[in-house]
């Protein structure tokens, strides 16, 4: 048997090398030391090591409680938060479960050196049982938390609905604030693509087929990325990757008039003073006032390679108005881009991707499959573990 080695999996960590390391023979004489630092469900990032993670969760929380100054309405709604996530538990539970312990699942891949610079990679197949020669769609998922409270494994539930369809999911963590500004956020979503471009070849990914999703902060961050890639000459881009790349873009619930979305962060306990040093440059950091700005600068001989563009957004959406996702739209289509805007009547910020799953009827992924993969059947969905009375009372 192969010797085990940390320098073994750093090296594999990037390729399809890491489905043999990480097999279950080598599992199997692995201590319960060595198991927790090789498997790939540790979450601390090579580069940091345990002590500078611990050092920068604890650094950070106390920067965070500096900038929030604890207002009763952000502690009011963290607790909502907090009783939201222990109602929903019966249908989180076993898909988290499923995210930890599943082979498919290759989780923490570094995609840089930094704090939070990780991906995790769902595989629609075991890696044991991979048919060689055989390309999967792959969608790129930016998952939102008000640029605040971001991380990728908030996109569980996304990434195995993808999987359970045949599509390779990969959720990116990006920096969030204080430690990074919208700059900063932005520069890590695109590193994050540029691994995607460079590496998910390698997991048997189509770069013919890559769709680019975000939710809420993931759909405001990954809609700018892609207009800046648009309007930007190729001299000043970061990374190599292109936004032909990119075939379909889709927002979810997503923020794009932020000067706009300022009172209402405000009056949710998000004060002024943290929003002014979380968009470090507000005039270009807001997609529909950037789009405005700039449209003149796309190539029109270029527009034809433009992703299509896909909206979705619940009416009763208390967080972020379903007015964004219209008003992005119309100005998407007033540039010459392709887009759509599909509206889910009676739906709040997160039940398309979180509620509707565990629970189903779940009409966004009907919809997003026959964007990715032009798949027209019904969707493989989860098992319902979710009980009625309490996702209702969750709801409200």
């Amino acid at each position: 048997m192969r010797e085990i080695s940390r320098d073994n999996i750093l090296r594999a960590i990037s390729g399809d090398q890491i489905m043999r390391v990480l097999s279950k023979e080598n599992f199997r004489n692995l201590s319960p030391r060595q198991l927790f630092q090789f498997n790939t469900a540790n979450p601390v990032h090579p580069s940091i090591g345990t002590t500078g993670t611990l050092y920068l969760l604890y650094s950070y929380t106390i920067e965070l409680i500096w900038w929030l100054r604890a207002p009763g309405i952000w502690c009011w709604q963290l607790l909502r938060l907090i009783v939201f996530t222990l109602l929903m538990l019966p249908g989180f539970i076993p898909v988290f479960i499923h995210y930890l312990t599943s082979s498919s699942v290759q989780k923490n891949i570094p995609y840089g050196k930094r704090f939070r610079q990780q991906l995790d990679v769902y595989l629609p197949y075991k890696p044991s049982n991979r048919e060689e020669g055989k390309k999967y769609p792959v969608v790129i998922f930016i998952t939102g938390g008000a640029w605040i409270i971001g991380y990728k494994v908030w996109g569980f539930i996304m990434g195995q609905l993808l999987q359970k369809n045949g599509i390779i999911c990969v959720s990116s963590d990006y920096r969030n604030f204080p430690q990074a500004s919208v700059g900063n956020m932005l520069d890590d979503i695109e590193d994050s693509i540029e691994w995607v471009k460079r590496n998910i070849i390698r997991y048997g990914g189509d770069l013919d087929q890559v769709t680019l999703v975000g939710q809420s902060a993931g759909a405001h961050l990954s809609a700018l990325a892609l207009l800046k890639r648009m309007t930007t000459s190729e001299d000043n881009l970061r990374g190599n990757w292109d936004f032909t790349l990119i075939k379909h873009w889709i927002g979810i619930s997503g923020p794009y008039d932020i000067e706009r979305l300022i009172p209402a962060l405000s009056s949710r306990g998000l004060h002024k003073r943290v929003l002014r040093a979380l968009f470090d440059d507000l005039e270009n950091q807001s997609p529909l006032q950037y789009l405005k700005r700039y449209k003149e600068k796309i190539d029109s001989k270029k527009k034809p390679s433009f992703p299509k563009m896909h909206l979705y957004h619940g009416t009763c959406d208390a967080t972020v108005s379903c007015d964004h996702s219209e008003e992005f739209a119309a100005a998407l289509l007033d540039a010459g881009i392709e887009s759509t805007v599909t509206l889910f009547r009676g739906k709040s910020h997160t039940d398309p991707i979180l509620e509707d799953p565990v629970s189903g009827p779940d009409p966004l992924m009907n919809d997003l499959l026959k964007v990715v993969s032009k798949v027209s059947e019904p969707p493989k969905t989860l098992q319902h573990y979710q009980p009625k009375i309490m996702l209702k009372i969750a709801k409200w």
